[in-house]
């Protein structure tokens, strides 16, 4: 194997190092390298950062402003509902007590207005028009738990009933001291009390001109659509009173009789 001879290195311009302290002092700065720039700007010439305060979370100057604008709006919106809120609370505490009186002065009522329940079929100017009777089924009828317990009405004409649920007059039954019950007019009625109202308008007549014909209890029956189909009606103005001793029921709660309490 043969030997290669190394010759020493001729002097070149390469790098060199400076033992000399004062020539090493003012040797050029080293300037910064950054890993993830594509060139090299030397410290001069980076873009110095404008004193102040900086943005939060990195936002933009305009999107900080947005922010803030938006921020404002939320707190302004909800100071004002609440205080609104407050107010009304407060408006409606006082209208439901006395206001405090002063050192001086009397105690004196809060007149508040009265809240308008009406809605817009109540301020409706149109005819009311009812439903025909043969689409109605039932009628309201207000029994007392005890349908031997009577319950009094007294009518616009000013005569006083008095009737009792479960209870039925029909024609040709016993009347009070002696007869027997009749019907003298079926008619149609959404109400016991508009049968009531029937039977008193025509007693008053009777008291007006003298028509002979005087009615002196009612049977009604909430079940208006089948009455009609199989009698014509469901109220039925009578020309006397029951007998007090005959069968009185109390079982049924569709129908009701009322007499005239004389």
């Amino acid at each position: 194997m043969s030997q290669h001879q190394h010759s020493p290195l001729p002097d070149s311009e390469g790098l060199q190092v400076d033992t000399h302290a004062e020539r090493a002092a003012k040797a050029p700065e080293v300037a910064g390298y950054n890993q993830n720039g594509h060139y090299y700007a030397p410290p001069m010439y980076n873009q110095q950062q404008p004193n102040g305060v900086r943005l939060p979370f990195g936002l933009g100057v305009l999107a900080f402003t947005a922010l803030v604008v938006l921020c404002t709006a939320i707190v302004v919106g909800a100071g004002v509902g609440g205080g609104l809120g407050a107010a009304m609370a407060n408006k409606s505490s006082d209208c439901s007590t006395e206001s405090v009186p002063a050192p001086s002065a009397t105690a004196e009522a809060t007149s508040c207005p009265t809240p308008d329940n009406t809605t817009s079929s109540d301020n409706d100017t149109a005819p009311y028009v009812p439903r025909s009777p043969s689409s109605v089924q039932e009628l309201e009828l207000k029994c007392p738990n005890k349908k031997n317990d009577e319950t009094r009405y007294k009518s616009s004409k000013g005569y006083e009933f008095q009737w009792w649920c479960g209870v039925n007059a029909p024609q040709g039954s016993p009347a009070e001291g002696g007869g027997i019950v009749a019907d003298l007019a079926p008619i149609i009625a959404y109400t016991i009390e508009d049968c009531m109202e029937a039977c008193s308008a025509m007693i008053q007549k009777d008291e007006d001109v003298g028509t002979g014909v005087r009615c002196s209890s009612i049977v009604f029956s909430k079940k208006m659509s089948v009455e009609l189909e199989n009698q014509g009606a469901n109220c039925w103005l009578k020309n006397a009173s029951k007998a007090s001793g005959g069968n009185w029921g109390f079982k049924d709660d569709f129908y009701a009789y009322a007499e005239l309490d004389d």
